[in-house]
């Protein structure tokens, strides 16, 4: 089954898929801000 999506076309936060896809969005949005890379681009 495909994930719903909003007439929008994002994913709808409303099921359990969609919920589960925003917060490994959201888990992958901290990792690029994350502490580590920061000093990684500030090195490079």
């Amino acid at each position: 089954m495909a994930i719903k999506k909003t007439k929008s076309g994002t994913v709808d936060k409303r099921t359990k898929e969609g919920k589960a896809v925003a917060a490994r969005m959201a888990k992958a949005r901290a990792e690029k801000n994350s502490l580590k890379n920061r000093i990684k681009r500030l090195f490079s």
